[in-house]
């Protein structure tokens, strides 16, 4: 197979409880092209998806958690994976309500292969077609090295100041955090504030390569090297010689590429596949991953060498729903770029929605904050945001209106209305203070200090 075939085959995650299923369905799917990403129930599914998914073939009856849950949780998270649903024929309703939660298409079992292979290869497409106008749009949008890490929070103040700290260092960088939370941003901010700013900043995606073209990609190779190496290319180690090289997703790095990587951080030389020619380049590493890879190594499913390796200067970035007071600046300061873009008038949040955006727990952090304003400001019917305009998933979080009514609140002590928010949300997490901080936009610390000041007792 050429390498040009290698990287158009869309891959397919097929997720279904029964093995002589995922048997089936594996045979008979990489028969007709497509690659496969195997997992025997909905926890599975869910720890597969990644970027490198195009479609996501969901038995809808399989446990923990079902089909229609799964989906809405791969929506959510990555937007661009089209899902189909496998369902029985007594179960219709539920194929029905799985395509209302956003499935691509749903087939019935017994399977026809034939018009599965065909399904898949729509969903496939327009998979593409998603990805490709996603990169339009970064394209017509602002360079990253003018798109600010933005928010109020003291976590944006530290992330900012460990960003100039580690920008004047040479070691490598190990950036961790939930996918969307804005990783490479900050890879490239590292680089832009440190000497090697006007030299190459080159990413490496781990997660979207093919495994028989990551040593390829960063060590490049000889002609003649490999089936489709019809020219000698240079690797991107090459390409990012005095600059910084970004290994994004660095934890779907497969196992038998790592140590040729370990190699080259011991040693900063390497040889391109085929050859014997030692080359030396002088790059800095940044690494990024959502996974953790402490426990990866554990697992063994990571060399713990090479992560000691990476982790050398460690930057942690939270999630949105750990950062509450960086949400309404996040989404202002998108707003104002969507309405730069479409050359209209810019977007204003109501107070309801406002409160709506803040509650909201954002699984997709700041990428998915982005795609929901795209999608609201795209339908909304004037310059003002409705808790209506957002997706009924984020405007069910939001206060009610008339729960935080000044006629409510007017005249009620501060103190009284700071204890009633903590018993409330106490009442609500079931008493664990950690999620009744989080919630609050505390820290858990925090939350023991007021409710020690408020006479609230910690036994509660």
């Amino acid at each position: 197979m050429t390498q040009e075939n290698i990287e158009s085959r869309p891959t397919v995650l097929v997720v279904d409880d029964d093995e002589s299923v995922r048997v089936f369905l594996q045979y008979h799917l990489e028969k007709a092209g497509f690659k496969t990403v195997i997992g025997r129930n909905g926890r599975e599914a869910l720890e597969l998806v990644s970027e490198a998914i195009n479609v996501a073939l969901l038995d809808l009856s399989m446990p923990d958690p079902n089909g229609i849950t799964c989906l809405r949780q791969i929506r959510k998270s990555h937007p661009e994976i089209e899902t189909i649903i496998v369902t029985a024929s007594s179960e219709i309703g539920d194929a029905v309500e799985a395509m209302r939660s956003g499935a691509f298409d749903y087939v019935t079992k017994p399977v026809n292969i034939d018009e599965l292979v065909e399904t898949l290869q729509r969903a496939a497409r327009t998979a593409q077609l998603t990805k490709e106008n996603r990169q339009l749009r970064q394209a017509m949008s602002l360079p990253w090295s003018e798109v600010p890490f933005i928010g109020a929070s003291g976590t944006t103040e530290r992330v900012l100041d460990a960003v100039d700290k580690l920008a004047h260092l040479d070691s490598t960088v190990l950036i961790s955090g939930e996918s969307g939370v804005g990783k490479g941003l900050v890879a490239r901010m590292i680089h832009n504030a440190g000497p090697r700013a006007v030299r190459p900043f080159i990413t490496v995606s781990c997660t979207a390569l093919p495994r028989e073209l990551v040593e390829a990609e960063l060590f490049g190779h000889e002609k003649g090297a490999f089936t489709g190496a019809h020219e000698r290319r240079p690797g991107r180690l090459e390409m990012a010689d005095g600059g910084s090289l970004f290994l994004d997703e660095v934890g779907d790095m497969p196992l038998d590429s790592q140590p040729k990587l370990l190699t080259f951080l011991q040693d900063r030389a390497f040889q391109r596949i085929g050859s014997n020619k030692t080359i030396s380049v002088r790059v800095r590493i940044i690494a990024a991953s959502n996974q953790n890879l402490k426990l990866m190594c554990q697992e063994r499913r990571f060399r713990e060498d090479l992560y000691f390796r990476l982790n050398v200067l460690p930057l942690h970035i939270p999630p949105l729903r750990e950062r509450h007071e960086d949400i309404l600046p996040i989404a202002e300061y998108l707003l104002g770029r969507i309405a730069q873009r479409r050359n209209i008038r810019p977007f204003e949040l109501s107070e309801e929605a406002r409160r709506a955006l803040v509650r909201y727990q954002w699984p997709g952090n700041v990428r998915e904050l982005d795609n929901v304003l795209q999608r609201t400001t795209a339908f909304s019917a004037g310059p003002t945001i409705a808790p209506d305009d957002l997706p009924a998933e984020i405007h069910e979080h939001g206060f009610h209106a008339e729960a935080l009514s000044p006629v409510t609140l007017a005249d009620v002590p501060l103190r009284e209305v700071e204890k009633m928010a903590i018993l409330q949300t106490l009442e609500s997490c079931r008493g664990n203070r950690a999620e009744a901080a989080r919630r609050l936009g505390i820290s858990k610390k925090g939350i023991y200090i007021k409710m020690k000041r408020l006479g609230l007792s910690p036994a509660m």
